[in-house]
């Protein structure tokens, strides 16, 4: 067993579920110096750098793993998501496509429509990029003011039913805030309709108990 392997997978892997994005990129490299480059490891790159919130490298990381180890369905997919939220319709479409020809699972399927949909209309996709701008103020407000919060959700969600962190957040305003125990749960079941989302699904249950 190689022990520092699995170490330096082990701290990457924590620090991604934690959103710790400099200590999860800080082993991930550990890990592609110490056992070479693969398509996971590339690609899990990208993903922290995507979440550490820096879209145009993680873009650019994507393209490099696709010219290297051909297209697969998680880099199609993931360069789809940065593409639709970086305001990049067309390319957005285009990845979209690939991923769907991929796709096995039926929430991502799912997933998957919805975005083509939108995408479809080019009306409707600018006002999702407008609502989308409102996304920090709504992340900001859940520790300021949560009723500003709820309000910048549910116009976000009403526009792209597809964003969700928006519908997690919701689903935890309606349990914790506004004690409605129904309409929280209606929400992590909307999530959980499209993804596997650990976070969701805990939300679930904590509601289905309450």
């Amino acid at each position: 067993m190689d022990v520092l392997k699995w170490y330096y997978q082990r701290r990457m892997l924590n620090a991604m579920v934690q959103n710790s994005w400099p200590e999860a990129e800080r082993f991930t490299r550990k890990l592609i110096k110490h056992s070479g480059p693969s398509v996971g490891l590339v690609y899990n790159l990208a993903l922290i750098t995507f979440g550490a919130g820096k879209m145009e490298d993680a873009y650019t990381q994507l393209l490099g793993a696709i010219q290297t180890y051909g297209e697969s369905l998680r880099l199609c997919r993931l360069l789809a998501d940065i593409a639709y939220l970086s305001g990049k319709r067309q390319d957005a479409i285009d990845w979209y496509a690939k991923a769907q020809k991929e796709v096995i699972s039926s929430k991502e399927k799912k997933f998957i429509v919805l975005r083509m949909d939108i995408l479809a209309n080019a009306e409707l996709y600018d006002r999702v990029l407008d609502v989308l701008s409102r996304m920090q103020t709504a992340h900001d407000a859940m520790t300021k003011n949560l009723d500003i919060a709820y309000e910048q959700y549910c116009s976000i969600v009403e526009i792209d039913p597809t964003q969700i962190e928006a519908l997690n957040n919701l689903g935890v305003l309606e349990l914790e805030h506004y004690h409605r125990k129904e309409q929280a749960i209606q929400y992590f079941i909307r999530v959980l309709e499209l993804v596997d989302h650990q976070g969701a699904a805990r939300n679930l249950a904590k509601a289905k108990k309450s």
